[in-house]
């Protein structure tokens, strides 16, 4: 068995997936019939922070030439143009990396550099036919279009990956993180594509599976299922579809103001750390991991019995 990561927003080391690993092995254990379980991850968060920081230096320089202009304001300088650091955090960690993948020749530089990834991946494994797949956050958005998206380029190299991806057993993906509901609209997504490219299941135990995980703070992160139903009728269909809640703070402030009734401020103590909660060393990342185990191992009845996980 296979298992793939492909990274969203703000991954700084190729590392990023080690801890959702390490909890994930944690659950195989616990299992009595368990496959072998090989892990592969890509890695593109690198390719373009030239760009980020282009546009972060192109902001700072019109900042500093507003403030030489009115020297009258020298006292509230930092009040002219608010909250520099956090912005530039926004720029570099989430907002830059979003709009690169938009672009469409940049978009597919980052889906070749996946490819060449998992090419690797697999030729080290070349006895394992079981793939499954694992996407964060923006993540999900590339993961839609190298399995399904119906307007890729003839050149692009997602074509290829297709072409591997026939030799193989794709079996499940987990979403984590995922904004696919909004993206949706603002790309005109089709669901519906998906049944022209999952095969018809010759029994309940062959569908293809597809679990979206969603932490209870999480900004970013929607569930799927009614927008799916509306284009695919599943009780027809080879997908097999569960939203997953992770009832969970994001962390102590979070809890600590929502006692206080602080709700909107905790909203935003929440946002960041919620986002990648799913991947981090603490009660959320393991809960994240046993719901991936659940859809990696096929025990389908532990995702139908239940979508909200306190613990």
């Amino acid at each position: 068995m296979l298992c793939f990561f492909i990274h969203g927003v703000n991954a700084k080391k190729a590392t990023y997936a080690n801890t959702l690993i390490k909890n994930i092995r944690n659950e195989f254990y616990k299992a009595q019939d368990k496959p072998s379980l090989k892990f592969g991850s890509s890695y593109w968060g690198n390719m373009f922070n030239h760009k980020k920081l282009q546009l972060i230096e192109f902001i700072d320089k019109d900042y500093r030439k507003a403030c030489e202009q009115h020297q009258e304001y020298k006292y509230s300088h930092n009040d002219i143009y608010r909250y520099r650091t956090k912005r530039n955090e926004f720029i570099s960690n989430f907002l830059g990396d979003f709009l690169i993948y938009q672009n469409p020749k940049r978009g597919e530089s980052i889906r070749k550099r996946i490819l060449e990834e998992f090419t690797q991946f697999i030729h080290d494994n070349p006895r394992e036919t079981q793939i499954h797949f694992i996407a964060h956050s923006l993540g999900s958005l590339i993961l839609w279009d190298i399995l399904f998206s119906d307007i890729i380029s003839n050149d692009d190299s997602v074509l290829i990956f297709r072409n591997m991806l026939r030799q193989l057993n794709l079996v499940s993906i987990s979403t984590l993180g995922s904004p696919l509901l909004f993206l949706k609209e603002m790309l005109d997504i089709d669901f519906s594509i998906i049944n022209s490219v999952i095969e018809k299941p010759s029994s309940k135990n062959d569908k293809f599976r597809w679990v979206n995980i969603i932490h209870s703070s999480d900004l970013i992160a929607y569930p799927l299922k009614a927008s799916i139903e509306n284009q695919i009728d599943l009780s027809r269909s080879n997908l097999l579809f569960s939203d997953q809640y992770v009832w969970q703070c994001a962390n102590e402030f979070e809890q600590t103001l929502k006692n206080l009734g602080q709700f909107d401020l905790a909203m935003v103590v929440a946002a960041e750390d919620a986002h990648f909660s799913y991947l981090a060393d603490n009660l959320d990342g393991e809960i994240t991991a046993r719901i991936i185990s659940y859809n990696l191992l096929g025990e389908t009845n532990k995702l139908i019995e239940t979508s909200i996980r306190p613990r």
